[in-house]
This record gives C-alpha cells, structure tokens and sequence, in this order.
C-alpha cells in the first residue's frame, strides 16, 4: 500500500512540474494538454498555496508532493530534512529533465515531422523554443545547421549540474 502511494504521490508532483514548466514557459494556454493541466491542477495548487503565485503554488505541491512521497518510502532510514533537500535536488532535476527532452525531442520531430499540429508535439516545440531562443540570438545558424541544440544541452547539463551540487553541499 505505501509503495503504491508513493508512486502516485511521484506521478503527481511530476504532473505539478509539468504545470510549473507550462506556466515559466508560457505554453500556449488554448492547447487541450496544456488546459487540461491548467483546469484541473492548477486550482489544487491555488488552494493549497493560496499566497503564492500560480508558478510557484505549483511547484511548492510538487516538492511537498515528493517530500511526502519520500518521507513515506525511507522516513526510518533518513532525517526529514535530509528528505526535503533530496526532494528539493530531484523537483529541480525534474524540471532540467524536462527541458532537456523537449529539446532532445524537438530535435527529433524537425527531422522526423516538421510542422506537425498535434498537441503534445507543440508543447515539446514551445518548451524547446523556450529554451533555444536566448541561445538563437548570440549563435545564429552556420550554413544552413542549427547549433544552438547542442549548446542547450550543454547549458542544460551544466546549470543542472551546478545546482545539485550548491543542494547537495548542505546535507
């Protein structure tokens, strides 16, 4: 039963992640995935986090998601506050994950199904524009191949990397 519950509890903080990433992006609010999120999501986190804006409400619900996800699988072997700076590393590598896929995918669909006007395949473009557009305006493209990718990745890797190891210091 705790197992159980502590894979739901993770599949919803990832889903408060998601919404935390549609909301820092500005995904396009009128496509039905990112609505769907948005209508049935967001007014948890709203309640719960009444103080907070929309963006932070959501990803406070996902850490404390995680935190109670984690706190139910290994709370007789860690502290609860080495618990919450394990759940604070894995909300933030959640969200680089995140964006390193959309990346990874949008690099996949502009080879495999350019212009594509399915839903989920705009959110992996917007998420990736998102994330290539301050690169696009320094590295412009070199005969006809885009670089920028691979330097998103990079940077991706790199800030992920920085933080969790600024988290990590501190347990």
């Amino acid at each position: 039963m705790t197992g159980a519950l502590t894979i739901i509890l993770g599949f919803a903080s990832y889903a408060f992640v998601a919404l935390a990433m549609f909301r820092l992006l500005k995904i396009n609010y009128f496509n039905p995935i990112v609505k769907l999120f948005a209508t049935y999501l967001e007014p948890i986190s709203k309640s719960i986090f009444f103080f907070l804006n929309p963006l932070l409400a959501a990803l406070a619900l996902a850490l404390l998601l995680k935190f109670v996800s984690f706190y139910l699988a290994y709370s007789s072997g860690y502290e609860p506050l080495t618990l919450f700076y394990i759940s604070v590393i894995d909300v933030i590598n959640s969200c680089f994950r995140i964006l390193f896929y959309c990346v990874i995918g949008s690099v996949i669909l502009s080879w495999v199904a350019p212009g594509n006007n399915h839903p989920l395949l705009q959110i992996v473009e917007e998420m990736s524009d998102g994330v290539l557009k301050p690169i696009r305006k320094f590295v412009p493209p070199m005969g006809g191949l885009d670089f920028t990718p691979i330097i998103g990745l990079m940077v991706l890797n790199l800030i992920n990397t920085s933080f969790i190891q600024i988290i990590s210091s501190f347990v």
